[in-house]
């Protein structure tokens, strides 16, 4: 199984954050600080599926009342509000108290959103909406004034760092701080969690084959740390 997978975070503590701010803010909204739609956007792989997933887990609990239909069919519903109605009445009587709804890439939305905004208003706390974006601009004005808008960005090595070496003694392997610092800074380029989780399923197969890892140079990396 690919690290990704058989580590992927269980709740929002394990999430790697690309900035504090939007580690503070996802936790203040988690425990109630804001009742309010949210707004997660950034580049691929910064963790904002899973992090819409495990917010509304947070909030509603484990089994959190969550809308299974994509966007384009809800917002294709000539009685969305009332469909929206039916939906959190019934998540008032569980233990989810609010009824869910996450859409992941909705800058792809085909359907005004018109609609939906005008329902989220009259049923206030009783939904809670959670989209995700690759691009903010695409999200429509009056959507993003309704939400909590959480920057998701690049990860760097350094963020990624403590999360990938725990990882990395589970499964035995024990290395270097700065070794692997050096390993997982060409997936800089892309800042995409799945490329540095592509780098440690790398390094974990030398490792369970006896081959020795890859060169790199201890000088060399602590000067460019002193120099960061």
């Amino acid at each position: 199984m690919k690290t990704i997978e058989k580590y992927a975070p269980s709740d929002l503590s394990e999430v790697i954050f690309g900035s504090e701010n939007s580690l503070y803010l996802v936790n203040a909204i988690a425990q109630g600080a804001f009742d309010c739609h949210v707004l997660l956007h950034g580049p691929n792989g910064t963790g904002k599926t899973t992090t819409a997933e495990l917010l509304a887990q947070a909030i509603g609990g484990e089994d959190a009342l969550i809308e299974t239909k994509d966007f384009n069919t809800v917002l294709a519903m000539p009685d969305l509000k009332d469909y929206l109605q039916r939906c959190a009445s019934l998540a008032r009587l569980t233990a989810s108290g609010k009824y869910f709804v996450i859409w992941h890439e909705f800058d792809n939305a085909k359907a005004n959103p018109n609609v939906l905004w005008t329902a989220l208003d009259d049923l206030g706390s009783d939904v809670m909406l959670i989209l995700t974006t690759n691009n903010f601009m695409k999200i429509h004005p009056s959507l993003r004034s309704r939400c909590k808008v959480v920057e998701m960005p690049a990860l760097t090595a350094q963020d990624v760092l403590p999360r990938a070496q725990w990882i990395l003694q589970q499964e035995g392997l024990v290395l270097e701080r700065d070794q692997l610092l050096t390993y997982l800074k060409p997936q800089q380029v892309s800042g995409d969690l799945r490329k540095y989780f592509g780098e440690l399923d790398k390094l974990l197969y030398l490792h369970k084959q006896g081959m020795p890892m890859p060169p790199w140079n201890p000088s060399a990396t602590r000067q460019a740390m002193r120099v960061i």
